[in-house]
């Protein structure tokens, strides 16, 4: 009887501290030369183009997860960059090939955060507001 208490016990515990950690799904591109666009968007006239990720992520994960492996690693081609961040935890999700027969890759990534950093992150998505350069 002990046993079959102490194994519940157990079951509970892990339910829990499993229940802990929520995971979010974040997006990024490659291009045909290895430059990778964290969830970019083109805004004005002058084409800037804004990361959401940048300003959405906690700086501790902002850290490690948005690097730019052809800066940082001086790589050539978007291959060495799939490579690279295939061995980085990040999944290809599809193909992209464009009018100009050039091809670029959707990736994505699973990212944990404990639920007061998702809260902030979904507070922060759900208050996310572009405003014009003057």
């Amino acid at each position: 009887m002990k046993k079959i208490i102490f194994a519940l016990g157990l079951s509970l515990v892990s339910v829990f501290a499993f229940a802990q950690k929520q995971h979010i799904t974040i997006f990024c591109s490659v291009d045909y030369n290895g430059k990778v666009h964290y969830n970019t968007q083109d805004y004005g006239a002058n084409e800037k183009r804004i990361s959401f990720l940048d300003q959405l992520l906690p700086d501790s994960i902002k850290t490690k997860v948005l690097v730019d492996p052809k800066k940082q690693y001086h790589f050539k081609y978007g291959n060495e960059t799939l490579l690279w961040m295939a061995q980085n935890g990040w999944k290809m999700v599809s193909t992209i090939a464009t009018a100009g027969s050039t091809t670029s890759w959707l990736l994505s990534r699973e990212i944990s955060l404990d639920a007061p950093a998702r809260a902030l992150f979904m507070q922060k998505l759900e208050n996310l507001e572009m405003k014009p350069e003057k």
